[in-house]
């Protein structure tokens, strides 16, 4: 079975503004994504290849913060400034960020 990977992920809002962070690539060291400016609301997908663990606003630590399974996606609504990602020892994961500002 093929797998499709995103290339450009869009993302429609009625917000009065969004801020989309690049793919970042999640390991088993902490991993920092920072807005530039605070957003009301946020949506993380992990396109894989595991599980991830996200933080907000302060550090994730593996077992303790939210887990996100690979192939899935979170979305809150949640002022947020930072996300901070960690997999499991050995493990990686690329996460997708999008930001919202809600009117």
């Amino acid at each position: 079975m093929t797998h499709l990977r995103p290339t450009i992920i869009r993302v429609f809002s009625a917000s009065k503004g969004k801020e989309i962070l690049r793919p970042g690539a999640v390991g088993d060291t902490e991993t920092i994504a920072s807005f530039t400016r605070q957003m009301n609301s946020v949506l993380i997908l992990n396109d894989g290849p595991n599980p991830v663990y996200v933080d907000f606003d302060t550090t994730a630590t593996v077992g303790t913060a939210m887990l996100i399974p690979a192939k899935s996606w979170w979305s809150g609504d949640v002022p947020i400034t930072s996300l901070h990602f960690i997999c499991d020892t050995g493990q990686t994961a690329t996460v997708y960020i999008t930001g919202f500002l809600l009117a």
